[in-house]
């Protein structure tokens, strides 16, 4: 394995390191509901200003 190979596996490591563990959950959670407005959604928040 050459030089120039580990250091696209090192770096191919290192991208997949930081797409697991920094991945922005929430904000990936906001932008379903934004984008879809799933009707599950509109129930919860319909609940909490407590009209049905």
């Amino acid at each position: 394995m050459n030089k120039t190979q580990r250091l696209l596996l090192s770096l191919g490591i290192l991208l997949i390191d930081l797409v697991v563990f920094f991945l922005p959950l929430t904000a990936l959670f906001l932008i379903y509901i934004l984008m879809y407005n799933p009707p599950w959604f509109r129930e919860f928040l319909n609940n909490l200003n407590g009209s049905t």
